[in-house]
């Protein structure tokens, strides 16, 4: 009896080896890797709006003319020195952020004369003609208005009018009957510098000042509505003006959606998905834990995005990936776990050792005397 449960252990014991001989590489083989890229910064803003971006109205325009033109307004915007300043001046003052400001030039073309206002104080005044170099070379017209972003981020502008004064508003744009996103170029009498629709820009929602658009003067946009008859009289023009302190909102964590398991030199394809609350487009950085690393195109927000990769050897690996917007903002990352190869179970490895030692359970029975 003594010898037969002896047996029984031994036998249990060798087959408990065997099994776990099995397993044991495969733990073994576990190899977290770490991730190439940085996420330790992430869910950033971008800072405030950079560049420098102007505002400007002219005496004189023709499509083509260039330097030709007259121009009599000239702001700029400066994100560095962070002040708007008459340019050529040397006149300036602290400019205002995540607010709306407003632009306020009143004009005597009788008179030759304007005085210049910014978020309620006192800019400047001079003549109507002299021009932003002074040269004294300008019209007694109120020929167009320009928008020029100069490469500049995310301007707003909202409540553009023209009022004579001591009469009615002659001229208004609310950009409320826009759809968000519509190129402006060609629409409402606006158009690209030279009516080139190179230069347009785009109606937004991600501010405004009259529920629900406004225009997006970024990067290449200079944007130009002309006016005709107004050579005489006292007028207002009126726009109001958005700097952001921040380029919209960060984009949420992305979900991260595919198999779970796998098996080695086997490409599987993983969905990624996250929503930027501004409604821009937005790429995935993604760390597949395995010290490679991939970034994908611009996509609409809150699309599926497939992304493939095969893991060369086997492991546990964890995929991080975040969402960057097309403002340059980048939200919180995501984890996902993934196991290569499919995690094999006790059962099915003994089944392996009964294929290979077709005689191992008579043996097996005799021994445990069952």
């Amino acid at each position: 009896m003594k010898t037969k449960n002896i047996g029984k252990i031994l036998v249990i014991g060798l087959i408990i080896l065997f099994v776990g001989a099995s397993v044991i590489p495969s733990i073994n083989a576990i190899n977290i890797k770490e991730s190439k890229l940085n996420f330790n910064d992430k869910n950033q803003v971008v800072p405030l709006f950079e560049g420098s971006s102007y505002f400007i109205l002219l005496s004189d325009y023709t499509d083509g003319a260039g330097q030709e033109n007259k121009w009599a307004v000239q702001m700029r915007f400066d994100s560095g020195l962070m002040i708007v300043e008459s340019e050529f001046d040397a006149i300036s003052l602290p400019i205002t952020l995540d607010k709306w400001s407003e632009i306020r030039v009143e004009i005597d073309l009788d008179g030759d004369w304007m005085e210049i206002y910014y978020d309620g104080d006192f800019l400047i005044e001079k003549e109507w003609t002299a021009g932003p170099n002074n040269q004294m070379d300008g019209e007694l017209n109120i020929a167009a208005v320009d928008l020029f972003a100069y490469g500049a981020s995310s301007v707003y502008y909202d409540d553009l009018s023209l009022e004579e004064l001591g009469g009615s508003v002659v001229w208004s744009e609310n950009f409320d009957s826009y759809t968000n996103g519509q190129d402006l170029h060609g629409v409402g009498g606006w158009k690209g510098w030279d009516n080139d629709p190179f230069w347009t820009a785009y109606v937004s929602n991600v501010q405004s000042r009259s529920p629900e658009n406004s225009v997006d003067i970024k990067g290449n946009a200079d944007l130009v509505h002309e006016y005709s008859g107004y050579t005489t009289g006292q007028y207002i023009y009126t726009a109001w003006i958005y700097l952001p302190s921040t380029v919209g909102e960060p984009p949420e964590a992305p979900t991260i959606d595919g198999p779970i398991s796998g098996d080695p030199g086997t490409s599987y394809d993983y969905k990624f998905n996250a929503v930027d609350p501004d409604g821009d487009d937005v790429k995935y950085y993604i760390d597949w834990g395995d010290d490679t690393s991939d970034v994908t195109d611009l996509n609409p927000s809150g699309t599926d995005v497939t992304v493939s990769h095969t893991w060369s050897a086997s492991g546990k690996y964890t995929i991080t990936a975040y969402a960057e917007d097309s403002n340059g903002n980048s939200g919180p990352s995501s984890t996902f776990q993934v196991t290569m190869p499919k995690e094999k179970t006790v059962s099915y490895l003994f089944q392996r050792i009964l294929e290979r030692f077709p005689n191992a359970f008579l043996v097996l029975r005799q021994l445990l005397g069952l």
